[in-house]
C-alpha cells in the first residue's frame, strides 16, 4: 500500500521533477544581473526619498519641503524600476531552479522570503506606522508605549489604520517579499509548461527575431494588462509578468546579444520617452479635465516606457558591466538587509529632521548618506552572527553538518508557516 502510494505521489509529481535540479553541466555567473540587482534594490534610497517631498504623490510620512519638481526626476524611474527587479527575480528562479530539487526548492525559497518578510513586518516596519499617524492624526505616544500598543492586534488606536496582513500589521514597502513568494508559487504551478519542447523553441524563435518583434511581443501582453487592470493594483500582474519574462529568457543569449548590440538607439528612445512622460505627466495626468482618451494614450506610453526601461537597462548592463568584482560578492549579500531595513530608516530620519528644519538641500543629503552608512552598519552587525542571518536574507558565513542544517529549516518552516497560511487564503 506504502509503495503504491509512493508510486502516485512520484507520477503526480513527475513533470514537475523533470524541471527541477536538470542542468547542463555548470552554468556561468550572470555578474552583469547581479551589478544591476544591486543598482536597482540601491536606487529604491533616491527613490523613496524623493517620496518625502513630492507634492502629489503619496506616502507614509511627507517632510515640510514639497515640491512638484522632485516628481520630474522620479519619473526617470518610476516606470521600470519595479519592473527591471521582477524580471532578475526570475531570472533568478530560472538558475535556482536548475540546480536544486522540487522541495528543496519549495523549502528553502519559502524561508528565504518569509522569514525576513515576517521579521520586517514586526520588527521594521512599524516605525513607520508610527512618523505616518503622528503625522496625520497627532499621536501623542512615544516610540516604546506605541511599540507595546502595535502587538496588540484589537486596540483601539489603530482603528483607522486596520488594513494589513493581521489588522494594522502590514507589508509596506516589504509587498515585493510577499507577492514575490505569491509569484513563485503561481510560476511553479506553470513550470511543466514553461519547458514543454514546444514552449521553449517558440521562445528561442522569438530571440531569434529582430529587436524590435520581440519588443512588441512582450509589450502587448503589458498594454492588455493596462488596460484591463485597476491602476492601483496594477502593479501585481505587472510583477507577475516581469518575472515570468525574466524566467522565459534567462537562457536566451541570442536576446541578450540583440540588447547589447542595440544599447545606443535604445537609450536614444529612453531620453525621448522620458521627455514625453514628463510632458504627458503635467499635461494629461495632472489635468483633471483630460479626456479618457488622452488618459488611456498616456497610460500606453507609460507602459512602454516601462518595457523600454527595463530592456535598456539589461543592455547597459550586458555592454559595460558583465565581469566580475572583488566587492561584487559582498554587495549582492547586503541587497537583502537593505531593501528590508531602507525605508524604515528614511522614514525615521525625516521624522527625526522635521523639528531641525534643515533646509531643502541639507535635510534629503542627510537623509541619502545616512541611510545608506546606517543600512550598512546593520548589515555588518547581522552578518557577523549566523543566528541573525536568516532573518535577514542573508546567506551565513559558517559550515554546518547537514543535520544541523535540516533542523534550522524545520524550525524556519514552523516559524513562517502562520504566515503562509495568512498569504495562501
Amino acid at each position: 500500500m506504502v509503495k503504491q502510494l509512493k508510486n502516485g505521489l512520484g507520477s503526480v509529481f513527475s513533470p514537475w521533477r523533470n524541471v527541477f535540479n536538470h542542468s547542463c553541466g555548470s552554468l556561468p555567473r550572470r555578474y552583469e544581473l547581479d551589478w544591476l540587482r544591486v543598482l536597482a534594490f540601491g536606487l529604491l534610497i533616491f527613490y523613496h526619498t524623493g517620496m518625502l517631498y513630492s507634492q502629489s504623490w503619496g506616502f507614509h510620512f511627507k517632510s515640510q519641503y514639497l515640491s512638484s519638481g522632485v516628481e520630474n526626476a522620479m519619473l526617470l524611474l518610476s516606470p521600470w524600476r519595479m519592473g527591471l527587479i521582477w524580471f532578475i527575480s526570475g531570472v533568478a528562479l530560472r538558475f535556482i531552479a536548475a540546480r536544486l530539487s522540487f522541495w528543496d526548492f519549495l523549502v528553502s525559497r519559502s524561508i528565504l522570503i518569509l522569514l525576513p518578510l515576517l521579521v520586517g513586518i514586526w520588527f521594521v516596519v512599524p516605525v513607520q506606522l508610527y512618523a505616518q499617524m503622528s503625522q496625520e492624526s497627532g499621536l501623542t505616544l512615544n516610540y516604546w508605549q506605541f511599540y507595546q500598543a502595535f502587538f496588540d492586534l484589537s486596540h483601539p488606536i489603530f482603528k483607522n489604520y486596520s488594513a494589513g496582513i493581521w489588522p494594522h500589521v502590514d507589508v509596506n514597502h516589504l509587498w515585493y517579499l510577499r507577492s514575490l513568494w505569491q509569484f513563485t508559487l503561481l510560476l511553479v504551478l506553470i513550470l511543466p509548461l514553461l519547458h514543454l519542447s514546444k514552449v521553449q523553441a517558440l521562445i528561442t524563435y522569438l530571440c531569434e527575431q529582430p529587436l524590435l518583434i520581440i519588443f512588441i511581443v512582450l509589450l502587448l501582453p503589458l498594454c492588455a494588462l493596462k488596460l484591463s487592470w485597476p491602476s492601483d493594483t496594477f502593479r501585481y500582474p505587472m510583477g507577475a509578468l516581469f518575472l515570468l519574462y525574466g524566467y522565459l529568457l534567462a537562457w536566451q543569449p541570442v536576446f541578450y546579444s540583440q540588447l547589447q548590440r542595440c544599447w545606443r538607439v535604445l537609450l536614444g528612445l529612453f531620453i525621448v520617452g522620458y521627455l514625453l512622460v514628463v510632458a504627458g505627466y503635467h499635461i494629461i495626468w495632472q489635468n483633471p479635465v483630460s479626456s479618457q482618451w488622452h488618459v488611456t494614450s498616456m497610460d500606453m506610453l507609460y507602459t512602454t516606457q516601462r518595457l523600454l526601461g527595463v530592456v535598456l537597462m539589461l543592455a547597459l548592463a550586458q555592454r559595460f558591466l558583465n565581469r566580475n568584482h572583488p566587492i561584487l560578492s559582498k554587495l549582492n549579500g547586503a541587497v537583502f538587509p537593505f531593501y528590508i531595513l531602507h525605508q524604515s530608516v528614511i522614514i525615521a530620519l525625516a521624522f527625526w529632521f522635521t523639528p531641525m528644519q534643515l533646509g531643502v538641500i541639507i535635510e534629503p543629503l542627510a537623509i541619502i548618506s545616512l541611510t545608506f552608512m546606517i543600512c550598512w552598519f546593520f548589515y555588518e552587525v547581522i552578518s557577523g552572527f549566523d543566528v541573525l542571518c536568516p532573518l535577514f536574507g542573508i546567506k551565513p558565513s559558517g559550515q554546518y553538518s547537514r543535520k544541523l542544517r535540516f533542523y534550522a529549516r524545520l524550525i524556519g518552516f514552523g516559524i513562517i508557516s502562520p504566515l503562509m497560511l495568512v498569504l495562501l487564503i
